[in-house]
Order: structure tokens, then C-alpha cells, then sequence
């Protein structure tokens, strides 16, 4: 009786012992990718689904069950289209815009002119610098507010002195969508605040995303998880205020290979992502609209991706356990 109990205590502990080895019965690859990710959970699940208790467990999923209202994987190299749903249909962008606005500083602007601040830049909502008229700041250091502060004061004042006027930049922005491709997209402003005008795809954010990365100096900034910036404040500039700001990207740093590209929120938008990966000879572009967990299923999108691309047979993953994204502090 006495061996018999023993026997049991052991086949248990050997159960346990072997339930809790996520990593090495993985592949290495696997195991990078979702190193530090912070946990999230997807909904649109089953009513029997139950949440696993491991952060950062993995469970197959089916294309049904991911919860963003639209979504779109692109390989980044030929263009050609790895998942979709309502991938065309018209949405809210939010701060995605951002990334049109900051293709077009780049290619229309000059990065070492000095802007200074005017009372309509201080007047738009939502996360800013906290920009005051007469301030001034170099271009480039308002294309990094753009990126990974997401200001939008910052957005409004680069795209007065790149444009002229708001209206001017706005109406190059659309010209630019329409050489683009971007069929479904309409924009009204340059941060990406609601307006019922205002509007984009899935596909068309992953067209643009696509460009935008071919830009080498989008491309190094949306990589890039701090920069210090100077405002110059003060009658001719001779105060100087210094800035730290941190990207609102969770997935730099944390998924194997993420390099880009922009987060976005709004009330009417919900929680909206263009992420992008590169591993080997292969970029991904991810775009997941009003999505509360965007951040775990851009990492089963990208995942999916390099199975696929990578001549695996490929199977949608969710990293379980968490709560969904309730980040808003992230501009337009």
C-alpha cells in the first residue's frame, strides 16, 4: 500500500514537472517571440473557453475567434495578402494617420527647420506636448513626438509649416492615398482625432504602412523606443525645456523581430494597431482595428505569418492569460 501511494506521488509530480516546461518543449524561435509580452486574453471565444493561468501559454485559435473588427497581414516584400477580415471596410484610424503625416514631413519637409508654435497647434485635444504658442522646436523633433509620443499638437503644428495651413497639408495627405492605392481612406486631419469624414482600411493602413517603411528614416524612428527632445521656450528662444519620450509600442523590445509601426485610440475607433516584424528576409505588416487586444493578436498574426512564409504549417496562437489593453493615453 505504502509503494503504491509512493508511485502515485510520483506519476503526479511528474505530470506537474512537465506541464510547466513551456519553453523547452518549444522551439527556440517561438519562445523569443513571446518573451516579456505583456499577457492578454482574446475575446469572442466560446462559452466554455477558459483562460489558461500561465501568462504566457499557447493555445490554437481559429481566424473566427481573433476580436478586432478588422484585420489584414501583408508581407511586407510583395505586397500579397496572408489573413484578412473586413479588411476593406471604411473605419475610424485614429492616431494611425499619424503615419501618412509623418511620410509626408519626411518627404515634403525639412528636418532641421525650426517651427514655432501657433495658437491653433495648442488648440487640438487629446495626448500632446503640452505645446505653447511661440515655442519652437525643430521638425524632426516634432516627427519623433508624432511617432512615439503620438501628440497631436505636434502633428498639427509640423503639418501647418510643412503644408502652409492644416487644409493644405490635409489635401496632400488625400493625394497622397489616391497615388497610394489607399481606395478607402479619406482623411480630415493630420492626428487622427474622430470626424465623420475621416476614415481608413485595414488594407489601405497596411499599404501605406508598407511605404512608409521603405523610407529609411520612418523606418529607423518607428523602431526606436526613447528619444530626448529640446523646446526652445522663452523670449528668442533662450529657455530650453527637455523631453523624454517613451514609444506606445509594447511589441518593440518584446516580440522577436518587431520593428514599427503605430498605435492609435479614440472612443469612436477603439484600440487600433499597425505593427510590423522582420525576421531574416521576411517583414510582416500587421494592421488590427478597434481590436482591445491588439497587442497578444498582432502577436498571433505575425506568428501565423512566419509559419507561413517560413514553410510551416501555420496555426493562429494567442498567448493567454491578462486582461484586455486599456492604454488611452495615445493621442488621436
Amino acid at each position: 500500500m505504502q509503494k503504491a501511494k509512493k508511485w502515485a506521488v510520483l506519476i503526479v509530480l511528474s505530470i506537474l514537472v512537465a506541464t510547466s516546461l513551456p519553453a523547452g518543449a518549444r522551439s527556440s524561435r517561438a519562445t523569443r517571440a513571446r518573451e516579456n509580452l505583456p499577457p492578454s486574453s482574446v475575446s469572442g471565444r466560446p462559452s466554455d473557453f477558459r483562460a489558461p493561468t500561465s501568462d504566457f501559454s499557447l493555445y490554437s485559435i481559429g481566424p473566427e475567434e481573433l476580436s478586432a473588427a478588422s484585420a489584414l497581414l501583408m508581407d511586407g516584400d510583395t505586397g500579397a495578402i496572408l489573413f484578412a477580415r473586413n479588411h476593406r471596410e471604411r473605419r475610424p484610424p485614429a492616431s494611425t494617420t499619424k503615419i501618412m503625416t509623418a511620410l509626408l514631413i519626411l518627404e515634403e519637409g525639412r528636418l532641421d527647420d525650426k517651427v514655432v508654435i501657433t495658437e491653433r497647434a495648442t488648440g487640438v485635444g487629446g495626448t500632446g506636448l503640452g505645446l505653447k504658442r511661440g515655442q519652437r522646436i525643430r521638425l524632426r523633433d516634432l516627427l519623433w513626438a508624432i511617432l512615439l509620443r503620438s501628440a497631436n499638437d505636434a502633428a498639427l503644428a509640423a503639418a501647418e509649416h510643412v503644408g502652409g495651413t492644416e487644409e493644405r497639408f490635409v489635401a496632400r495627405m488625400n493625394s497622397k492615398a489616391i497615388s497610394l492605392g489607399m481606395e478607402g481612406t479619406h482623411f480630415t486631419n493630420p492626428h487622427g482625432l474622430d470626424h465623420p469624414e475621416h476614415y481608413s482600411t485595414a488594407y489601405d493602413l497596411a499599404l501605406l504602412a508598407r511605404q512608409a517603411q521603405r523610407n529609411p528614416t520612418f523606418a529607423r524612428m518607428v523602431q526606436t523606443r526613447e528619444v530626448r527632445l529640446e523646446i526652445e521656450t522663452g523670449r528668442n528662444g533662450r529657455g530650453v525645456k527637455r523631453r523624454l519620450l517613451r514609444t506606445h509600442n509594447r511589441l518593440l523590445g518584446q516580440f522577436f523581430g518587431a520593428d514599427g509601426v503605430k498605435t492609435g485610440y479614440t472612443e469612436r475607433a477603439g484600440r487600433c494597431l499597425v505593427a510590423s516584424a522582420t525576421r531574416g528576409e521576411h517583414q510582416l505588416i500587421a494592421v488590427l482595428l478597434n481590436d482591445s487586444y491588439r497587442w497578444t493578436e498582432a502577436a498571433v498574426l505575425l506568428e501565423y505569418g512566419f509559419d507561413l512564409l517560413g514553410g510551416r504549417a501555420p496555426s493562429l496562437r494567442v498567448f493567454g492569460g491578462g486582461s484586455g489593453d486599456t492604454q488611452k493615453s495615445e493621442g488621436g
